[in-house]
C-alpha cells in the first residue's frame, strides 16, 4: 500500500472571482454533485487566477469534494476539461504510471475509504476533509493491468446504476400518468352520466 500523496499530485483549489465574460472557468462542488448525478454542469466564469497552485483539470484528473457529508469523486469528463476547482475541492493528479485514474475513484468512493475520510473531516456545520487526511489515504496498487479490470468492473457497476435510476423515474412517471389518466377517465365518465340524465 502507498499513501495518496505517494502516488499523485494533491491540490486545493482556489477562490473564485466571478465576472462576466471571465476568461476561466471554474468547477463548484454543486458541478461535482451534478456530474455525479449525471447531469451536465454550468461552470462559472470569472477571472484567472493569480496563485501558482490554480492548475486547470487535465484529462485522468481526479476531483474530490473536500466539504459535504459524503466524500463525492469523480474523474474528469470533457465537459469540466481547463477549468479551474473551487475552494471546495481538491485536484487529484494521479502519477498514471503508478495507479489508474478510474481505479483511484473507484477505491476512494468504497464505503471503508468514505468513513475513513468522514473520520477526517474538521469543523461544525458543513465540514471541510482536511488535506492531509486526503494525502495520508492508504491505496492498495496492484499491478496495472488488474487494476484497470477492477476499474472496468466499478464502471459497469455505475452505468447500471444509472440505468436503473432512469428507469426507476421513467417508471414513476409513467405510473403518475397512468393514474392521471384513469381520473380524468373516472371524472369524464361521470360528467358523461349527469348530462344523459
Amino acid at each position: 500500500m502507498l499513501e495518496l500523496r505517494e502516488m499523485a499530485s494533491i491540490l486545493s483549489g482556489v477562490s473564485v472571482r466571478e465576472s462576466q465574460g471571465g476568461a476561466a472557468r471554474f468547477m463548484r462542488l454543486a458541478d461535482l454533485s451534478d456530474i455525479k448525478a449525471g447531469r451536465f454542469p454550468i461552470l462559472a466564469s470569472g477571472d484567472v487566477p493569480a496563485v501558482a497552485r490554480a492548475l486547470t483539470i487535465e484529462e485522468g484528473d481526479l476531483i474530490v469534494g473536500a466539504r459535504g457529508m459524503a466524500t463525492d469523486v469523480c474523474v474528469a469528463t470533457g465537459a469540466v476539461l481547463g477549468a479551474f476547482i473551487s475552494l471546495d475541492l481538491y485536484l487529484v493528479r494521479p502519477n498514471q504510471a503508478l495507479v489508474d485514474p478510474q481505479y483511484l475513484a473507484a477505491f476512494l468512493d468504497l464505503p471503508t475509504t468514505q468513513a475513513a475520510l468522514s473520520g477526517g473531516k474538521q469543523g461544525t456545520g458543513l465540514a471541510r476533509l482536511a488535506k492531509e487526511a486526503l494525502e495520508k489515504t492508504e491505496i492498495p496498487l496492484p499491478p496495472l493491468k488488474q487494476q484497470q479490470l477492477i476499474a472496468g468492473l466499478a464502471q459497469s457497476f455505475e452505468r447500471e446504476a444509472r440505468l436503473l435510476k432512469q428507469l426507476a423515474d421513467l417508471n414513476t412517471i409513467l405510473s403518475r400518468e397512468a393514474v392521471a389518466r384513469a381520473i380524468r377517465a373516472a371524472d369524464t365518465g361521470r360528467n358523461f352520466s349527469r348530462s344523459a340524465q
